[in-house]
C-alpha cells in the first residue's frame, strides 16, 4: 500500500473509533427514595454546672510575667 492510501485509512480508523460510544446516559435513573420523616432528639437533661470544666492550669506553661500587667 502507498502512503497515501495507510494515512487515509488510519485517519477514517481514527474517525470512526472516536465516534464510538454511548450517546444517552449510561444507566437507567432509579427512582428517588422518599426518607421517613425524623423525628427530633429529645433535649438533653440540663446539667447542674452552667459552664464547662476548665482544664486544670499547669506554672511550666503559664508565661512569666515583669509585675507591669
Amino acid at each position: 500500500m502507498n502512503r497515501n492510501a495507510r494515512l487515509f485509512l488510519a485517519a477514517a480508523a481514527m474517525a470512526v473509533l472516536s465516534a464510538c460510544g454511548a450517546k444517552g446516559p449510561l444507566f437507567m435513573p432509579e427512582k428517588p427514595i422518599e426518607e421517613a420523616p425524623v423525628a427530633p432528639a429529645e433535649a438533653a437533661p440540663a446539667s447542674t454546672d452552667p459552664l464547662p470544666a476548665e482544664p486544670p492550669i499547669d506554672p511550666a506553661t503559664v508565661p512569666a510575667t515583669d509585675g507591669n500587667g
